[in-house]
């Protein structure tokens, strides 16, 4: 395996984005693995700049829709979902 130039890296951090189906596989990841060990809250956090609005809005959408409390948290940088069950 080769080593990426730092340009390659910065262009690939560049392009990255987190579709809702991405977010929604590790919240749902979240959400099983901390159930099972007695939790019944968890904080998911993303980078702000691979987040789009409307990605956001159907992953809360459909969290709520399967009976979650959820509440968007805007922290600059970093966007973080609180989830309730």
């Amino acid at each position: 395996m080769s080593l990426i130039s730092a340009q390659e890296a910065r262009e690939n951090a560049e392009k990255f984005s987190l579709s809702a189906d991405e977010m929604l596989k590790q919240v749902a990841n979240s959400i099983s693995a901390n159930s099972k060990a007695g939790n019944t809250e968890i904080i998911v956090g993303f980078l702000a700049k691979v987040v789009d609005q409307s990605e956001l809005n159907f992953v809360e959408k459909s969290l709520k829709e399967k009976g979650y409390t959820v509440e968007i948290l805007n922290h600059g940088n970093n966007i973080h979902i609180k989830i309730n069950y």
